[in-house]
């Protein structure tokens, strides 16, 4: 049974809803945030970086001092109604298009208490330093504005929900500079409410598709509030979420870029690799069609490696096991900073062209893990390496917000 709630949630004001919303501000660099914040008032990156004026960083004591600024400013957008909250609870339908494919969900509260129990599952562990620091931002700010994206199983009945408010005109319907097309539908009828909320607590399970850390981080909010406030039905007993049809979400391959070759000549590291892989020169730009075939970008020359003794394993524990790690001296990826990751997305003709900037030696493409490894994983108490998965869709920060308290 998973459990989902409606809520009222803090949203653009409808003629300035494409001027708010932008990217997760990890993909900017600084140069270019710099850039949205001097030419866009409106941007909720505002929000999210404060202490970033147009020309200069603007450097505060400690986190406090600056998740404070968060706070501050968002209650400025407030003020000003740029954002605005709505008057009663509800759902709402959110369908994101990009390159022609729609991605259509349901944005919604879910029970921490669900993650708690193991009923949201998970594929990969989180970091303890930054899941302490994303949870003191939660508690300083009390807001929560990038949805966890959260996979179901189908369900016809939703299907049907969705062709009714799809019919409708919606209350978002604007395109982004990267051709991506954002639209918004409430539900706010009663009937319609409790039947969402019907449909999710027929299902035994959600699944983690993107937001490990930030799920992980409003469950330790939670305990912390719940501690010496124990109030059920508080804000903080939820977390934000987008909740997707686990056919309808796609996962992406995630591949790897190392600065050497560990001391080795090209044809020393082409031996190495004889011992576990059949080695074969392939056609440039060719892709991994099925799991155990792994392809190497090395000095402008493109081969297919395929392994000899086939596993369970994911291709990219493979490559960690077989690679990286006995062959390229590369033991930990979270830590060694000769490994660099690409997402799927760019294609290996972005492999390429790292690799070709002559900022790494060899560039890794793999074939990408199926949804059903995914959750056998998840199922199974396990977890992924680092970086295994690229997840599309990925949402817009300040499209909807939830307020914590």
């Amino acid at each position: 049974m998973a459990v989902v709630k409606p809520f009222a949630a803090v949203r653009p004001a409808a003629d300035k809803v494409h001027l708010v919303a932008s990217r997760s501000y990890v993909s900017y660099t600084k140069p270019q945030l710099r850039s949205k914040l001097y030419e866009n008032p409106y941007s909720f990156l505002h929000i999210i970086h404060p202490d970033m004026g147009s020309h200069k960083l603007h450097k505060t004591a400690n986190l406090e001092d600056r998740f404070l600024m968060v706070k501050k400013k968002y209650a400025e957008f407030l003020k000003e109604d740029i954002l605005v909250k709505d008057e009663v609870p509800g759902y709402y339908i959110y369908r994101q298009i990009k390159n022609g494919h729609p991605f259509t969900g349901i944005i919604a509260s879910v029970s921490v208490k669900d993650y708690q129990e193991g009923k949201i599952k998970i594929h990969e562990q989180t970091l303890s330093k930054r899941e302490e620091t994303f949870t003191k931002y939660l508690d300083i700010t009390d807001i929560n504005a990038e949805p966890v994206l959260l996979m179901s199983q189908r369900s016809i009945e939703l299907e049907k929900l969705f062709a009714d408010y799809l019919s409708e005109k919606p209350e978002y319907d604007f395109t982004t500079t990267n051709r991506d097309r954002h639209q918004l539908w409430l539900i706010q009828k009663k009937e319609d409410i409790e039947k969402v909320t019907k449909i999710y607590a027929g299902m035994d399970a959600l699944y983690i598709a993107d937001g490990h850390h930030r799920s992980a981080s409003s469950a330790s909010l939670c305990e912390k509030r719940n501690k010496n406030n124990h109030q059920p039905d508080a804000p903080w007993n939820y977390f934000l979420a987008y909740i997707l049809d686990e056919n309808t979400v796609r996962i992406y391959e995630f591949n790897r870029l190392v600065k050497d070759l560990n001391g080795m000549s090209k044809e020393a590291f082409l031996k190495a690799l004889e011992k576990d892989f059949y080695i074969n020169e392939c056609p440039p730009l060719y892709k991994p069609i099925q799991k155990g075939e792994f392809v190497v970008y090395l000095e402008k020359e493109w081969y297919c490696l395929t392994i000899k003794v086939h596993t369970q394993e994911l291709d990219a524990q493979v490559l960690s096991d077989k690679i990286l790690s006995p062959i390229l001296g590369i033991h930990d990826l979270r830590k060694d900073k000769r490994v660099s990751f690409i997402d799927g997305p760019k294609g290996l003709e972005g492999l390429k062209q790292a690799v070709d900037k002559d900022k790494f030696a060899v560039g890794f493409g793999l074939f990408p893990v199926s949804f059903s490894e995914l959750k056998s994983i998840a199922d199974q108490n396990g977890t992924m390496p680092p970086k295994s998965t690229w997840v599309e869709p990925k949402l817009r920060s300040g499209l909807v917000v939830y307020e914590l308290s």
